[in-house]
């Protein structure tokens, strides 16, 4: 929110907050895989060979740590359209007459009262629905992965 606040409003802003609040799940994750694979065979191997560090990380190590990335991505991509749609509903995101859900969520949540509800929830059950969807292809991508590794 701090982020969104001092860049402003834009699109491109928005979308550099949420990245700057994503950055050290991929960073803590890519460490700890690359932590425990270059004690692996291959990476042995590739040292022993005569392989310079760069070279063993950048064709070796990193290529082979990068799936359980894309799976976090697409886990956190459910979390980063809740999160960017909680900053428009907040009035901290995209603004409109930009079309963003958020905003639809919120200019509907003014027409609750008058018994227009639809306009509110029809916005905020797709927000939930997209982000499971992401969330349950992050979960596929986990066990085709884990059945691959076995």
């Amino acid at each position: 929110m701090a982020i969104t606040a001092m860049l402003g409003n834009t699109i491109p802003n928005v979308i550099i907050a949420i990245a700057i609040a994503y950055i050290p799940y991929f960073i803590r994750l890519t460490r700890g895989e690359i932590l425990s694979a270059r004690e692996l065979g291959y990476a042995e191997a590739a040292r022993c060979v005569g392989n310079p560090e760069w070279r063993i990380m950048y064709l070796h190590l990193l290529p082979n740590c990068l799936t359980p990335s894309l799976v976090q991505a697409t886990l956190c991509l459910g979390w980063a359209i809740l999160d960017a749609s909680g900053l428009a509903f907040l009035g901290l995101g995209i603004r409109p007459p930009t079309p963003e859900w958020g905003v639809l969520v919120s200019e509907g949540a003014q027409n609750i009262i008058s018994g227009q509800w639809w306009t509110s929830v029809f916005p905020g059950a797709v927000i939930v629905f997209t982000a499971l969807g992401f969330n349950l292809v992050g979960d596929s991508l986990r066990d085709i992965t884990a059945r691959e590794e076995r």
